[in-house]
C-alpha cells in the first residue's frame, strides 16, 4: 500500500517562491494540497507560514558557509536510512516465509520516494542550520562582557600598573590606538584576562595611563569615540573603546588637571 505524504510534508516539499506546486510530475503527490489551498483558509495560512519559514532558511543558507558536498552526503544518508528498514523487512520475510511462497513487499511509489527524500533532506538541512545559529548565538553570548565586568577588570588592571617600574623608550614614540601624546614608559602585566600592555602617556604637562588588551571578547564600548567607564575606584576617570580585536583603556588620575578628550579627541583633528 502506498503511503501518501501528509499536508505538512507536501508543503515542506515545495521550495519557497518556486513552481513546485504546479509541476506536472508532482500533480498526483500534491493534489490534496492544491485542493486545500483552493477550499480551506487554514490550509492557505499554513502554506504561507511554510513558505515564509522556507525563505528564512534559504536566506540563512546563503549567509552560512556549509562544507562542500554536504547536499550529496545528506541525500546519501537519507537514501541509506530509507533503504535500511526495507532490507531488514526483506531479510525477516526470507527467514520466516516457507520455501515456495513469494510474498510481495510493497514500496512507496517512485514519485513519493523523491518527495520523501526532499522533505527529509530539507528537515536535516534545517536542523543543521538551527544548530549552527544556536552555536553562534551561544558563542556570542559567552564572549559578551557586561558593564560591571568591564569596570571590575579595569579596576584590576589599574591596580596592577606601576609607572615607576615602566621601561622608558630609547626614542620618542607615539602611543597606539590613535592616542595623542608621547610614551614616557611601558610595561607588560599579567591579568586574569591575559597579557595587558600598559603605557604612561604625556601630553603638554598632563599624564594618562593607556592599557592595550588583545581580546576576542565583546566589550560594551564604542569603536570610537571612547565610551566612559563608570564605577572605577581610586579616583580614576576612564574611557574605553574596542577596534580590530583590541580593547583600549585610557585613564587619568586627576580630572582637574587633565581631560580624556585631550588624549583621545572625540572628533578627528583637521
Amino acid at each position: 500500500m502506498n503511503q501518501r505524504p501528509t499536508l505538512r510534508e507536501q508543503m515542506d516539499a515545495c521550495r519557497p517562491d518556486s513552481d513546485d506546486l504546479h509541476l506536472p510530475e508532482h500533480a498526483a503527490d500534491l493534489a490534496e494540497l492544491q485542493a486545500g489551498l483552493r477550499e480551506r483558509s487554514e490550509v492557505r495560512s499554513q502554506w504561507e507560514r511554510s513558505q515564509h519559514d522556507g525563505r528564512i532558511i534559504r536566506g540563512a543558507m546563503h549567509d552560512v558557509s556549509l562544507p562542500a558536498g554536504l547536499e550529496a552526503r545528506l541525500l546519501a544518508a537519507v537514501q541509506a536510512a530509507q533503504a535500511q528498514p526495507l532490507a531488514g523487512v526483506k531479510q525477516a520475510v526470507q527467514v520466516e516465509t516457507p520455501a515456495g511462497d513469494h510474498p510481495v513487499v510493497s514500496t512507496p511509489a517512485k514519485s513519493n520516494r523523491r518527495l520523501f527524500i526532499r522533505v527529509t533532506a530539507g528537515l536535516i538541512a534545517a536542523s543543521v542550520l538551527v544548530g549552527v545559529f544556536a552555536f553562534q548565538n551561544w558563542t556570542q553570548k559567552e564572549h559578551q562582557v557586561s558593564k560591571d565586568q568591564l569596570a571590575s577588570q579595569v579596576d584590576e588592571w589599574l591596580r596592577t600598573v606601576d609607572v615607576r617600574t615602566m621601561v622608558k623608550p630609547t626614542k620618542a614614540m607615539r602611543p597606539p590606538g590613535g592616542v595623542l601624546g608621547t610614551v614616557a614608559g611601558s610595561s607588560s602585566i599579567a591579568s586574569s584576562q591575559g597579557k595587558v600592555t600598559a603605557y604612561s602617556v604625556s601630553l603638554r604637562g598632563s599624564n594618562a595611563t593607556l592599557l592595550v588588551i588583545p581580546t576576542s571578547q565583546q566589550y560594551p564600548v564604542n569603536a570610537m569615540p571612547f565610551t566612559k567607564v563608570s564605577g572605577i575606584s581610586g579616583g580614576w576617570l576612564v574611557g574605553a573603546w574596542q577596534k580590530d580585536g583590541i580593547l583600549y583603556v585610557i585613564a587619568i588620575r586627576d580630572p582637574s588637571d587633565a581631560h580624556l578628550d585631550q588624549f583621545v579627541p572625540r572628533q578627528p583633528i583637521g
